[in-house]
Protein backbone atom coordinates (compact mmCIF):
# COMPACT_ATOMS: atom_id res chain seq x y z
CA UNK A 1 0.00 0.00 0.00
CA UNK A 2 2.72 2.81 0.81
CA UNK A 3 2.84 3.30 -3.56
CA UNK A 4 -1.08 4.21 -2.46
CA UNK A 5 -0.27 6.71 -0.11
CA UNK A 6 0.49 10.56 0.02
CA UNK A 7 1.59 11.68 2.88
CA UNK A 8 0.14 9.14 5.09
CA UNK A 9 -3.18 9.30 3.32
CA UNK A 10 -4.54 6.40 1.78
CA UNK A 11 -7.25 5.32 -0.55
CA UNK A 12 -10.75 4.93 0.50
CA UNK A 13 -10.84 1.59 -0.44
CA UNK A 14 -8.82 0.56 2.33
CA UNK A 15 -11.23 1.96 4.36
CA UNK A 16 -13.89 0.12 3.26
CA UNK A 17 -12.02 -3.50 3.42
CA UNK A 18 -11.74 -2.57 7.39
CA UNK A 19 -15.57 -2.09 7.77
CA UNK A 20 -16.00 -5.40 5.92
CA UNK A 21 -13.64 -7.04 8.02
CA UNK A 22 -15.05 -5.00 11.31
CA UNK A 23 -18.86 -6.31 10.55
CA UNK A 24 -17.32 -9.89 10.69
CA UNK A 25 -14.49 -9.78 13.16
CA UNK A 26 -17.02 -8.25 15.99
CA UNK A 27 -18.92 -11.59 17.08
CA UNK A 28 -21.30 -10.79 20.50
CA UNK A 29 -23.47 -13.87 22.11
CA UNK A 30 -22.26 -16.12 18.76
CA UNK A 31 -23.40 -13.24 16.51
CA UNK A 32 -21.48 -11.12 14.22
CA UNK A 33 -22.15 -7.59 13.56
CA UNK A 34 -22.80 -8.64 10.29
CA UNK A 35 -25.52 -11.52 11.40
CA UNK A 36 -27.39 -9.05 13.01
CA UNK A 37 -27.64 -6.33 10.05
CA UNK A 38 -31.32 -6.67 8.01
CA UNK A 39 -29.66 -5.98 4.35
CA UNK A 40 -32.11 -3.86 1.53
CA UNK A 41 -35.16 -2.97 4.14
CA UNK A 42 -35.24 0.63 3.59
CA UNK A 43 -37.37 2.18 6.45
CA UNK A 44 -40.72 3.83 5.63
CA UNK A 45 -41.52 5.28 8.95
CA UNK A 46 -41.33 5.56 12.61
CA UNK A 47 -43.87 6.08 14.79
CA UNK A 48 -43.99 6.70 18.77
CA UNK A 49 -45.78 3.94 20.57
CA UNK A 50 -48.58 5.31 23.20
CA UNK A 51 -47.61 2.92 26.12
CA UNK A 52 -43.29 3.62 24.87
CA UNK A 53 -40.93 3.12 22.62
CA UNK A 54 -41.34 2.92 19.01
CA UNK A 55 -42.24 1.28 15.75
CA UNK A 56 -40.36 0.71 12.50
CA UNK A 57 -42.42 -0.19 9.52
CA UNK A 58 -39.74 -1.05 6.61
CA UNK A 59 -40.11 -0.84 2.80
CA UNK A 60 -40.98 -5.08 2.68
CA UNK A 61 -44.60 -4.31 5.15
CA UNK A 62 -42.62 -5.64 7.74
CA UNK A 63 -42.34 -4.05 11.01
CA UNK A 64 -40.55 -3.90 14.75
CA UNK A 65 -40.86 -2.89 17.68
CA UNK A 66 -38.28 -1.52 19.96
CA UNK A 67 -38.35 0.35 23.36
CA UNK A 68 -35.51 2.50 22.54
CA UNK A 69 -34.53 3.21 19.01
CA UNK A 70 -31.11 4.62 18.23
CA UNK A 71 -31.05 6.49 14.29
CA UNK A 72 -27.52 6.17 13.16
CA UNK A 73 -28.40 6.58 9.18
CA UNK A 74 -26.05 10.11 9.29
CA UNK A 75 -25.89 12.73 6.44
CA UNK A 76 -24.57 10.99 3.50
CA UNK A 77 -26.76 8.06 3.03
CA UNK A 78 -29.35 10.31 0.75
CA UNK A 79 -27.72 11.97 -2.12
CA UNK A 80 -28.86 15.35 -2.94
CA UNK A 81 -29.57 16.36 -6.90
CA UNK A 82 -30.60 19.97 -7.17
CA UNK A 83 -33.94 21.02 -9.14
CA UNK A 84 -32.40 22.02 -12.27
CA UNK A 85 -34.00 24.41 -14.39
CA UNK A 86 -35.29 22.18 -17.75
CA UNK A 87 -33.12 18.94 -17.24
CA UNK A 88 -35.72 16.99 -18.49
CA UNK A 89 -34.51 18.35 -22.02
CA UNK A 90 -30.85 17.45 -21.41
CA UNK A 91 -30.32 14.83 -23.69
CA UNK A 92 -27.04 13.25 -22.00
CA UNK A 93 -26.74 11.89 -18.60
CA UNK A 94 -26.82 12.92 -15.19
CA UNK A 95 -25.72 11.23 -12.42
CA UNK A 96 -25.13 12.35 -8.42
CA UNK A 97 -21.08 11.51 -7.24
CA UNK A 98 -22.08 8.94 -5.18
CA UNK A 99 -22.67 6.93 -8.28
CA UNK A 100 -19.09 7.89 -9.97
CA UNK A 101 -17.45 5.42 -9.14
CA UNK A 102 -19.04 2.42 -9.80
CA UNK A 103 -20.13 3.66 -13.32
CA UNK A 104 -18.12 3.07 -16.64
CA UNK A 105 -17.33 7.16 -17.00
CA UNK A 106 -14.08 7.08 -17.45
CA UNK A 107 -13.96 3.95 -19.49
CA UNK A 108 -16.61 4.55 -21.86
CA UNK A 109 -15.22 5.88 -24.80
CA UNK A 110 -18.55 7.75 -25.78
CA UNK A 111 -18.23 9.70 -22.97
CA UNK A 112 -15.63 12.76 -24.09
CA UNK A 113 -16.84 16.03 -22.36
CA UNK A 114 -17.99 15.95 -19.06
CA UNK A 115 -19.06 18.59 -17.08
CA UNK A 116 -19.00 18.62 -12.75
CA UNK A 117 -21.71 20.66 -10.79
CA UNK A 118 -20.46 21.94 -6.97
CA UNK A 119 -17.64 23.39 -5.45
CA UNK A 120 -16.39 21.18 -2.90
CA UNK A 121 -13.42 18.56 -2.31
CA UNK A 122 -15.93 15.71 -4.11
CA UNK A 123 -16.09 17.95 -6.86
CA UNK A 124 -12.42 18.48 -7.05
CA UNK A 125 -11.48 14.80 -6.87
CA UNK A 126 -13.83 14.21 -10.03
CA UNK A 127 -12.86 17.18 -11.94
CA UNK A 128 -9.12 15.76 -11.34
CA UNK A 129 -9.92 12.14 -12.23
CA UNK A 130 -11.74 12.84 -15.47
CA UNK A 131 -9.48 15.23 -16.60
CA UNK A 132 -6.84 12.34 -16.16
CA UNK A 133 -8.95 10.04 -17.76
CA UNK A 134 -8.62 12.15 -20.72
CA UNK A 135 -12.17 13.47 -21.04
CA UNK A 136 -12.53 17.62 -21.51
CA UNK A 137 -13.62 18.83 -18.05
CA UNK A 138 -15.71 21.76 -17.29
CA UNK A 139 -16.13 22.12 -13.54
CA UNK A 140 -19.21 24.62 -12.83
CA UNK A 141 -19.27 26.52 -9.39
CA UNK A 142 -22.32 28.15 -8.65
CA UNK A 143 -22.32 31.98 -8.24
CA UNK A 144 -25.27 32.36 -6.10
CA UNK A 145 -23.45 29.74 -3.54
CA UNK A 146 -20.76 30.14 -0.73
CA UNK A 147 -17.71 29.49 -3.79
CA UNK A 148 -15.35 27.03 -3.95
CA UNK A 149 -13.65 25.13 -0.82
CA UNK A 150 -9.89 25.75 0.59
CA UNK A 151 -7.66 23.21 -0.06
CA UNK A 152 -4.94 22.58 2.72
CA UNK A 153 -1.56 21.27 1.89
CA UNK A 154 -1.41 17.00 3.18
CA UNK A 155 1.79 17.70 4.39
CA UNK A 156 3.16 18.07 7.58
CA UNK A 157 5.71 20.21 9.72
CA UNK A 158 7.74 19.29 12.43
CA UNK A 159 6.49 15.99 14.14
CA UNK A 160 3.55 15.90 11.81
CA UNK A 161 3.28 13.15 8.95
CA UNK A 162 0.58 15.16 7.74
CA UNK A 163 -1.77 18.36 8.49
CA UNK A 164 -4.53 16.18 9.43
CA UNK A 165 -2.61 14.90 12.03
CA UNK A 166 -2.18 18.47 13.04
CA UNK A 167 -5.22 19.22 12.36
CA UNK A 168 -6.84 16.99 15.12
CA UNK A 169 -4.36 18.38 18.24
CA UNK A 170 -5.68 19.73 21.34
CA UNK A 171 -2.96 22.46 20.22
CA UNK A 172 -4.90 23.13 17.06
CA UNK A 173 -8.26 22.97 18.68
CA UNK A 174 -7.50 25.62 20.91
CA UNK A 175 -7.06 28.00 18.05
CA UNK A 176 -10.77 27.75 17.22
CA UNK A 177 -13.12 29.79 19.32
CA UNK A 178 -15.46 26.44 20.51
CA UNK A 179 -18.19 26.56 22.52
CA UNK A 180 -17.21 22.84 23.48
CA UNK A 181 -14.20 24.05 24.71
CA UNK A 182 -13.81 24.32 28.78
CA UNK A 183 -14.22 28.09 30.02
CA UNK A 184 -10.97 28.37 31.24
CA UNK A 185 -7.39 30.74 31.15
CA UNK A 186 -6.70 28.94 27.86
CA UNK A 187 -9.78 30.26 26.39
CA UNK A 188 -10.09 33.87 27.85
CA UNK A 189 -5.97 34.52 26.63
CA UNK A 190 -6.79 33.34 23.03
CA UNK A 191 -10.17 34.70 22.48
CA UNK A 192 -11.02 36.93 24.67
CA UNK A 193 -7.94 38.95 24.87
CA UNK A 194 -7.03 41.01 21.88
CA UNK A 195 -3.26 39.86 22.32
CA UNK A 196 -4.50 36.51 21.84
CA UNK A 197 -7.15 37.06 19.24
CA UNK A 198 -4.42 38.59 17.22
CA UNK A 199 -1.87 36.02 17.73
CA UNK A 200 -4.80 33.47 16.81
CA UNK A 201 -5.69 35.63 13.72
CA UNK A 202 -2.13 35.62 12.48
CA UNK A 203 -1.58 31.95 12.61
CA UNK A 204 -5.24 31.17 10.83
CA UNK A 205 -3.74 33.61 8.30
CA UNK A 206 -0.87 32.30 7.99
CA UNK A 207 -2.35 28.95 7.07
CA UNK A 208 -5.04 30.10 4.58
CA UNK A 209 -2.15 32.64 2.55
CA UNK A 210 -0.11 29.22 2.90
CA UNK A 211 -2.93 27.30 0.88
CA UNK A 212 -3.47 30.17 -1.38
CA UNK A 213 0.38 30.19 -2.41
CA UNK A 214 -0.14 26.30 -2.83
CA UNK A 215 -2.48 26.71 -5.29
CA UNK A 216 -1.57 29.97 -6.85
CA UNK A 217 -4.95 30.53 -8.52
CA UNK A 218 -3.58 33.27 -10.25
CA UNK A 219 0.08 32.55 -11.35
CA UNK A 220 -1.36 28.64 -13.03
CA UNK A 221 -2.68 29.87 -16.63
CA UNK A 222 -5.62 31.46 -14.18
CA UNK A 223 -6.97 33.29 -16.99
CA UNK A 224 -6.75 30.29 -19.28
CA UNK A 225 -9.08 27.91 -18.04
CA UNK A 226 -10.62 29.75 -15.40
CA UNK A 227 -8.81 28.60 -12.70
CA UNK A 228 -8.77 31.74 -10.58
CA UNK A 229 -12.26 31.42 -9.92
CA UNK A 230 -11.07 28.86 -7.70
CA UNK A 231 -10.14 31.22 -5.40
CA UNK A 232 -12.12 31.22 -1.83
CA UNK A 233 -14.45 33.63 -1.26
CA UNK A 234 -13.59 33.30 2.44
CA UNK A 235 -10.77 32.92 4.83
CA UNK A 236 -10.05 29.29 5.62
CA UNK A 237 -10.83 30.13 9.27
CA UNK A 238 -14.44 30.53 8.72
CA UNK A 239 -15.05 27.37 6.68
CA UNK A 240 -17.56 28.96 5.20
CA UNK A 241 -16.84 27.06 1.57
CA UNK A 242 -15.82 24.07 3.16
CA UNK A 243 -12.45 22.61 3.39
CA UNK A 244 -10.41 19.93 1.76
CA UNK A 245 -7.27 18.22 1.84
CA UNK A 246 -5.15 18.25 -1.70
CA UNK A 247 -3.97 14.62 -1.36
CA UNK A 248 -2.89 14.47 -5.04
CA UNK A 249 0.68 16.79 -6.16
CA UNK A 250 -0.64 17.43 -9.14
CA UNK A 251 -3.72 18.28 -8.58
CA UNK A 252 -3.41 22.14 -9.51
CA UNK A 253 -1.37 21.52 -12.40
CA UNK A 254 -4.22 18.74 -13.84
CA UNK A 255 -6.89 21.37 -12.92
CA UNK A 256 -5.42 24.61 -14.00
CA UNK A 257 -4.05 22.34 -17.21
CA UNK A 258 -6.96 20.27 -18.43
CA UNK A 259 -10.45 21.94 -16.53
CA UNK A 260 -12.48 24.27 -17.65
CA UNK A 261 -13.91 26.65 -14.63
CA UNK A 262 -16.58 28.32 -14.35
CA UNK A 263 -17.77 30.20 -11.34
CA UNK A 264 -21.76 31.06 -13.23
CA UNK A 265 -25.31 29.69 -12.08
CA UNK A 266 -27.26 27.08 -14.44
CA UNK A 267 -30.08 28.81 -16.60
CA UNK A 268 -31.57 25.83 -18.56
CA UNK A 269 -30.32 22.43 -20.56
CA UNK A 270 -30.82 22.73 -24.59
CA UNK A 271 -30.38 19.72 -26.01
CA UNK A 272 -26.77 18.28 -25.01
CA UNK A 273 -25.93 21.99 -23.69
CA UNK A 274 -25.53 23.62 -20.80
CA UNK A 275 -26.15 27.24 -21.07
CA UNK A 276 -24.86 29.22 -17.71
CA UNK A 277 -24.95 32.64 -17.00
CA UNK A 278 -22.57 33.82 -19.52
CA UNK A 279 -21.63 30.57 -21.49
CA UNK A 280 -22.96 27.57 -22.78
CA UNK A 281 -21.01 23.92 -22.87
CA UNK A 282 -21.56 20.87 -24.68
CA UNK A 283 -21.75 18.01 -22.45
CA UNK A 284 -21.94 14.36 -22.36
CA UNK A 285 -22.82 13.63 -18.85
CA UNK A 286 -22.99 16.12 -15.90
CA UNK A 287 -22.01 15.15 -12.57
CA UNK A 288 -23.70 16.69 -9.52
CA UNK A 289 -21.28 16.90 -6.84
CA UNK A 290 -23.74 18.80 -4.81
CA UNK A 291 -23.65 16.34 -1.36
CA UNK A 292 -26.42 14.91 0.29
CA UNK A 293 -29.37 15.57 2.42
CA UNK A 294 -30.48 14.07 5.41
CA UNK A 295 -31.98 10.09 5.19
CA UNK A 296 -34.49 11.06 7.89
CA UNK A 297 -36.55 12.93 5.69
CA UNK A 298 -38.30 9.89 4.29
CA UNK A 299 -39.21 8.23 7.37
CA UNK A 300 -39.94 10.96 9.84
CA UNK A 301 -43.10 12.92 9.59
CA UNK A 302 -42.81 16.59 9.87
CA UNK A 303 -44.09 17.43 13.01
CA UNK A 304 -42.73 14.50 14.63
CA UNK A 305 -39.53 15.99 13.41
CA UNK A 306 -39.85 18.93 14.79
CA UNK A 307 -40.64 17.56 18.23
CA UNK A 308 -37.86 15.64 18.09
CA UNK A 309 -35.11 18.43 17.28
CA UNK A 310 -34.70 17.89 13.91
CA UNK A 311 -34.77 20.42 11.04
CA UNK A 312 -38.19 20.79 9.29
CA UNK A 313 -38.83 23.61 6.96
CA UNK A 314 -39.59 27.13 7.94
CA UNK A 315 -43.42 26.37 6.95
CA UNK A 316 -43.44 24.17 9.78
CA UNK A 317 -44.79 26.11 12.91
CA UNK A 318 -41.79 25.88 15.60
CA UNK A 319 -42.16 26.34 18.73
CA UNK A 320 -41.78 30.12 19.50
CA UNK A 321 -39.93 30.43 22.81
CA UNK A 322 -36.71 29.77 20.36
CA UNK A 323 -36.49 33.17 19.03
CA UNK A 324 -36.18 34.37 22.69
CA UNK A 325 -33.27 31.32 23.93
CA UNK A 326 -31.62 32.25 20.40
CA UNK A 327 -31.26 35.99 21.14
CA UNK A 328 -30.12 35.62 24.39
CA UNK A 329 -27.84 32.46 23.19
CA UNK A 330 -26.37 34.46 20.77
CA UNK A 331 -25.44 37.56 22.76
CA UNK A 332 -23.64 35.40 25.14
CA UNK A 333 -21.66 34.21 22.26
CA UNK A 334 -20.65 37.42 21.30
CA UNK A 335 -19.25 38.63 24.54
CA UNK A 336 -17.34 34.96 25.29
CA UNK A 337 -16.43 35.21 21.68
CA UNK A 338 -15.58 38.82 20.65
CA UNK A 339 -13.68 37.66 17.33
CA UNK A 340 -17.20 36.54 15.53
CA UNK A 341 -18.61 39.74 15.56
CA UNK A 342 -17.00 40.75 12.40
CA UNK A 343 -17.14 37.54 9.52
CA UNK A 344 -15.95 38.23 6.42
CA UNK A 345 -18.19 39.20 3.90
CA UNK A 346 -20.14 36.22 2.80
CA UNK A 347 -22.95 35.08 0.45
CA UNK A 348 -25.82 33.94 2.67
CA UNK A 349 -29.65 33.14 1.40
CA UNK A 350 -32.47 33.02 3.88
CA UNK A 351 -32.73 29.98 5.91
CA UNK A 352 -35.03 27.12 4.08
CA UNK A 353 -35.32 24.82 7.11
CA UNK A 354 -35.08 24.89 11.25
CA UNK A 355 -31.60 23.86 12.87
CA UNK A 356 -30.96 20.60 14.45
CA UNK A 357 -32.15 21.37 18.31
CA UNK A 358 -30.54 17.78 19.15
CA UNK A 359 -28.70 17.85 22.94
CA UNK A 360 -25.55 16.82 22.80
CA UNK A 361 -26.01 16.62 18.69
CA UNK A 362 -28.04 13.47 19.52
CA UNK A 363 -30.66 13.69 21.93
CA UNK A 364 -34.07 15.40 21.42
CA UNK A 365 -35.41 18.26 24.53
CA UNK A 366 -38.87 17.00 24.18
CA UNK A 367 -39.40 14.48 27.70
CA UNK A 368 -41.57 12.42 25.52
CA UNK A 369 -38.82 11.53 22.86
CA UNK A 370 -35.84 10.68 25.43
CA UNK A 371 -36.10 6.96 24.24
CA UNK A 372 -34.67 7.63 20.67
CA UNK A 373 -31.01 9.27 19.99
CA UNK A 374 -29.53 10.19 16.72
CA UNK A 375 -25.88 9.57 16.23
CA UNK A 376 -23.60 10.77 12.86
CA UNK A 377 -26.11 14.03 12.82
CA UNK A 378 -22.67 16.21 12.95
CA UNK A 379 -20.39 17.24 10.31
CA UNK A 380 -16.68 16.38 10.93
CA UNK A 381 -13.36 15.86 9.49
CA UNK A 382 -13.13 12.68 11.25
CA UNK A 383 -15.79 10.54 11.24
CA UNK A 384 -14.06 7.51 13.34
CA UNK A 385 -13.75 9.20 16.39
CA UNK A 386 -17.58 11.17 16.55
CA UNK A 387 -18.39 7.63 15.97
CA UNK A 388 -17.42 5.83 18.51
CA UNK A 389 -17.07 8.66 21.36
CA UNK A 390 -21.26 9.58 20.42
CA UNK A 391 -21.84 5.31 20.36
CA UNK A 392 -20.39 5.27 24.02
CA UNK A 393 -22.62 8.51 25.49
CA UNK A 394 -25.61 7.06 23.72
CA UNK A 395 -24.63 3.73 25.29
CA UNK A 396 -24.68 5.66 28.86
CA UNK A 397 -27.71 7.46 28.62
CA UNK A 398 -29.66 4.52 27.44
CA UNK A 399 -27.43 2.49 30.65
CA UNK A 400 -29.18 5.15 32.96
CA UNK A 401 -25.46 6.11 34.08
CA UNK A 402 -25.77 9.84 32.67
CA UNK A 403 -27.71 12.37 34.44
CA UNK A 404 -31.07 14.25 32.93
CA UNK A 405 -30.52 17.49 32.83
CA UNK A 406 -34.23 19.78 33.02
CA UNK A 407 -35.62 20.41 29.82
CA UNK A 408 -35.05 24.25 30.67
CA UNK A 409 -31.22 23.21 31.01
CA UNK A 410 -31.14 21.65 27.73
CA UNK A 411 -32.45 23.62 25.73
CA UNK A 412 -30.28 26.77 26.64
CA UNK A 413 -27.64 24.78 26.14
CA UNK A 414 -28.50 24.13 22.48
CA UNK A 415 -29.93 27.31 21.81
CA UNK A 416 -25.69 28.15 23.03
CA UNK A 417 -24.89 25.63 20.44
CA UNK A 418 -26.73 26.51 17.53
CA UNK A 419 -26.02 30.49 18.17
CA UNK A 420 -22.16 29.31 18.43
CA UNK A 421 -22.53 27.51 15.31
CA UNK A 422 -23.86 30.01 13.40
CA UNK A 423 -21.55 32.60 13.84
CA UNK A 424 -18.83 30.27 13.81
CA UNK A 425 -19.24 28.85 10.28
CA UNK A 426 -21.84 31.49 9.04
CA UNK A 427 -23.38 29.38 6.33
CA UNK A 428 -22.22 26.33 6.74
CA UNK A 429 -23.19 26.95 10.57
CA UNK A 430 -26.68 27.38 9.68
CA UNK A 431 -28.01 24.09 10.82
CA UNK A 432 -26.20 24.17 14.23
CA UNK A 433 -24.27 20.57 13.34
CA UNK A 434 -21.37 22.02 11.88
CA UNK A 435 -17.94 20.71 13.85
CA UNK A 436 -15.31 20.89 11.51
CA UNK A 437 -12.44 22.25 13.63
CA UNK A 438 -14.54 21.46 17.11
CA UNK A 439 -14.08 17.42 17.13
CA UNK A 440 -11.07 17.14 19.76
CA UNK A 441 -13.41 19.67 22.63
CA UNK A 442 -16.70 18.00 21.69
CA UNK A 443 -15.72 14.20 22.18
CA UNK A 444 -13.72 15.43 25.34
CA UNK A 445 -17.02 16.68 27.16
CA UNK A 446 -18.71 14.08 25.93
CA UNK A 447 -16.03 11.61 26.99
CA UNK A 448 -16.04 13.31 30.46
CA UNK A 449 -19.74 13.39 30.72
CA UNK A 450 -19.42 9.85 30.98
CA UNK A 451 -16.92 9.16 33.69
CA UNK A 452 -14.17 8.20 31.71
CA UNK A 453 -11.16 9.98 30.84
CA UNK A 454 -10.63 12.15 27.64
CA UNK A 455 -7.62 13.36 27.50
CA UNK A 456 -5.85 9.99 27.45
CA UNK A 457 -2.13 11.16 26.80
CA UNK A 458 0.28 12.06 29.83
CA UNK A 459 2.42 15.46 30.10
CA UNK A 460 2.24 17.67 27.46
CA UNK A 461 2.30 15.49 24.87
CA UNK A 462 -1.62 15.48 25.21
CA UNK A 463 -1.89 18.77 23.86
CA UNK A 464 0.52 18.66 21.12
CA UNK A 465 0.43 14.87 19.77
CA UNK A 466 -2.16 13.40 17.16
CA UNK A 467 -5.72 12.34 18.96
CA UNK A 468 -6.21 9.03 16.95
CA UNK A 469 -7.91 6.09 17.49
CA UNK A 470 -5.98 4.22 19.38
CA UNK A 471 -6.16 6.86 22.06
CA UNK A 472 -9.58 5.14 22.70
CA UNK A 473 -7.77 1.44 23.34
CA UNK A 474 -9.64 0.67 26.94
CA UNK A 475 -11.99 3.15 27.12
CA UNK A 476 -15.05 1.30 27.19
CA UNK A 477 -13.85 -0.98 29.64
CA UNK A 478 -13.21 1.91 31.80
CA UNK A 479 -17.18 2.65 31.37
CA UNK A 480 -18.12 -0.57 32.40
CA UNK A 481 -16.12 -0.44 35.61
CA UNK A 482 -17.18 2.76 36.06
CA UNK A 483 -20.80 2.01 35.63
CA UNK A 484 -20.29 -1.30 38.05
CA UNK A 485 -19.32 1.73 40.90
CA UNK A 486 -22.36 3.35 39.85
CA UNK A 487 -24.64 -0.15 40.24
CA UNK A 488 -23.45 -0.97 43.34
Amino acid sequence: MDDETYYNFFPAKYVAQYLESFVDSKIYSEKSLRQRIKFNSPVQAIQKIKEGGWHIIISDNQGLSTSRLIVAAGLTSQPNIPNLPGHGSFTGTILHHKDFGSSSILANSRVKRVAVLGGAKSAADIAYACAKGGKAVSWIIRASGSGPAAFASAQGIGPYKNSNELLYTRLTASLSPSVWMPSGWIEHLLHGTAVGRRLVDQIWGKIDADARRAADYDGRHGEKNGFANLKPDTPIFWQNDSTGVNQRPDLWDVIAEKVKVYRQDIVKFDGSSIVLTKDKIEVDTLICATGWRPSYHSFVDPSLARDLGLPVSTDVTAKPEWQDLDAAADQEILTRFPRLRNPPHYHSSPPTSSPFRLYKHMLSTHPAYHDILFLGHIAVGNNFRAAEVQALWATAYLDGVLRKPSRAHMEEEVALGVAWCRRRYLTKGELGHWLYYDLIPYTDALLAEMGVKSHRKTGVGDFWTPCVADDLKGVLQEYLDHKALQDR
